[in-house]
């Protein structure tokens, strides 16, 4: 079972990949993470499934724990601790609880996956041990990680890493790109050895790994004039997936005079922390290669007011505001990110794009 701040769904999506050429897989639809999705996942369950992978989400505390406590995961997966969902706590610490209530629904000898370069790791490593788990690891570049990131090339649409897993030197290609989703592969490693899967097999499957649509999934938009690309981020956004995604858009080449452009959304769920949290992503954008940035909901009013001059912005109130301004402002060889929260409807904006250019919608290919 998988929890975390971000990257639960692209890490449910990565094992039910990678654990599908070593056996028969179950796993929840889409982000079915809640009171509903949960039990609705394990009813659909086929009793023949080799493994079966679920998705925990929360936004209160003591929503995780009954979930945990139907699951009963044999190994329990937190991907890493972030301000989702602050609105409805004190702290990061506040929600670090929240998630480790998994602990108290994992099987006896269970086994439980942490991120060992989280700032939260000795609180999640407490609460794992005062839940009675004896069975806990680390994911990561910490020299402590049991799982441990040795080496990391990252290019534009893929990445190349070496990792130790169970001992041994594991070198793959990783289909989807960023080094967020590398993170995400090495708790997908560690789960797949703790499970006993064919980690030689599951490994070479990561290079078929490809993201899902709004959380980085590509496009190649056919302009009259010559490609666009698009990064289709507009599933959900915190600060952490922000960073991610300014990440993978500055990886991203442009071609001839093509630009950089990024469009944001509201970070929704960050209550009083909300004006400053989204002012702060300045600092992603400032000194980057990112010079144009479309925004749109009440929130991203904060970022709007203190974006220098020297970055070309453009605010509107909302989605379907920006929607005519973006479509005008693309050129050719630009590459375009798009990265909301998925209230903001942000999803309606890559629908545009994908209409306007019809006979380039296919998802970029990974080279």
């Amino acid at each position: 079972a998988v929890t975390g701040s971000a990257g639960k769904t692209s890490t449910k999506e990565a094992l039910r990949h990678v654990l599908s050429v070593v056996g028969k897989v179950h796993a929840s639809a889409q982000s079915f993470n809640n009171h509903w999705g949960v039990p609705l996942t394990l009813a659909r369950m086929p009793v023949d499934c080799d493994y079966a992978v679920f998705e925990i989400g929360m936004n209160h505390p003591d929503e995780v724990r009954p979930l945990a406590r139907m699951v009963r995961p044999h190994v329990a997966i937190v991907t890493l601790i972030a301000a989702a969902h602050l609105g409805f706590f004190r702290n990061l610490d506040e929600i670090a609880k929240a998630k480790a209530e998994i602990f108290e629904g994992l099987e006896p000898d269970g086994a439980v996956l942490l991120n060992r370069d989280d700032p939260r790791w000795k609180l999640l490593d407490k609460m794992a041990r005062a839940a009675g788990v004896e069975h806990i690891y680390g994911f990561g570049e910490n020299a402590r990680a049991t799982f441990k990131l040795l080496k990391c090339a990252l290019h534009a649409d893929h990445s190349v890493i070496t990792a130790k897993i169970g001992g041994q030197e594991i070198t793959a290609r990783v289909g989807a790109p960023g080094r967020h989703m590398v993170q995400n592969v090495l708790a997908v490693l560690g789960a797949a050895h703790l499970v006993g899967a064919d980690i030689a097999r599951v490994a070479l499957a990561l290079a078929d790994l490809s993201a899902e649509r709004g959380r980085g999934k590509r496009h190649v938009l056919r302009h009259p004039k010559g490609p666009i690309t698009l990064i289709d981020e507009s599933y959900n956004a915190n600060p952490a997936s922000m960073s991610a995604a300014m990440a993978l858009l500055n990886a991203t080449p442009v071609s001839g005079e093509g630009r950089r452009i990024a469009v944001l959304g509201d970070m929704l769920e960050l209550g009083d922390h909300s004006a400053k949290l989204h002012a702060a992503l300045a600092d992603l954008i400032v000194g980057t290669e990112t010079r144009t940035v479309f925004l749109a909901g009440p929130q991203m009013r904060a970022l709007a007011d203190i974006l220098p001059d020297e970055i070309e912005t453009e605010y509107r109130a909302g989605a379907e505001d920006l929607k005519l301004v973006l479509l005008s402002a693309l050129k050719p060889g630009d590459v375009v990110m798009i990265k909301s929260s998925k209230g903001i409807g942000f999803s309606k904006l890559v629908d545009a794009l994908l209409s306007k250019f019809p006979a380039a919608a296919a998802t970029a290919k990974q080279t």
